[in-house]
């Protein structure tokens, strides 16, 4: 959708573009049919007292002011337009990556030339249950506590996106398949440490791949799954 809205903005500014250019023709065209320019010039003459050849220098300083106006204000949408991207990237009840940054994220790494990047499916079994008997408020907190526990065996570069309610993914850069395999494993165990009963009693499986040239969503998210079933 993002990008979709994206490529429709640069086809309209684009249009854009041409209609000014074309407005301008027509501007010349009719200015050198009436001479619009010398018309001034005699006006001003003819009225010199009234400073009207002041109003041509006047006229020019005040394009070039709503020109700069123009910039700035361009520019300040241009850093809300990014902070609006970015907010857009994560979940707002975690503040962690949501589909959209997976999906931003692999076009990303469709423009790489030799991308090595691995991915990991983690799934959270007992969380209906524990919806059933506490809440929905519970399960929140406990999916805070269960992110916050699989962040302790990640490293600084490496991602978690939120998928659906107990299912993240996991984005470690430059991984191959025996390191992914690794992480996989320890944080299918990342809850066996927690303090607190309620999270040792959860089920976690984890499964991992490659991806190492152009992968769509959906062949990443088969993948992933048909190795998380094997």
């Amino acid at each position: 959708m993002l990008s979709e809205l994206k490529a429709n903005l640069r086809r309209r500014a684009k249009f854009d573009v041409v209609v000014i250019a074309i407005i301008l023709l027509l501007g010349f065209v009719v200015a050198q049919q009436f001479d619009f320019l010398e018309w001034i010039y005699q006006s001003s003459r003819q009225y010199e007292h009234y400073e009207l050849d002041e109003l041509v220098p006047t006229l020019l300083f005040g394009v070039l002011a709503f020109a700069y106006f123009s910039y700035r204000r361009w520019h300040d949408v241009k850093l809300l337009s990014k902070y609006l991207e970015e907010q857009s990237l994560t979940e707002p009840v975690t503040h962690i990556a949501n589909r959209r940054a997976l999906f931003a994220l692999l076009e990303q790494i469709a423009q790489e030339e030799k991308p090595q990047h691995g991915f990991i499916l983690i799934s959270v079994f007992g969380l209906d249950e524990i919806r059933n008997k506490l809440g929905f408020i519970t399960v929140e907190h406990i999916v805070i506590e269960i992110l916050y526990l699989l962040n302790q065996e990640l490293e600084d570069e490496q991602l978690i996106i939120a998928w659906h309610t107990g299912q993240f993914i996991v984005h470690a850069p430059n991984y191959n398949q025996a390191k992914a395999h690794l992480l996989a494993e320890r944080l299918a165990q990342a809850n066996k440490a927690a303090t607190q009963a309620i999270l040792r009693k959860l089920h976690i499986q984890s499964a991992s791949t490659i991806v190492n040239r152009k992968t769509s969503e959906a062949e990443l998210l088969e993948r992933l799954e048909d190795n998380l079933l094997d």
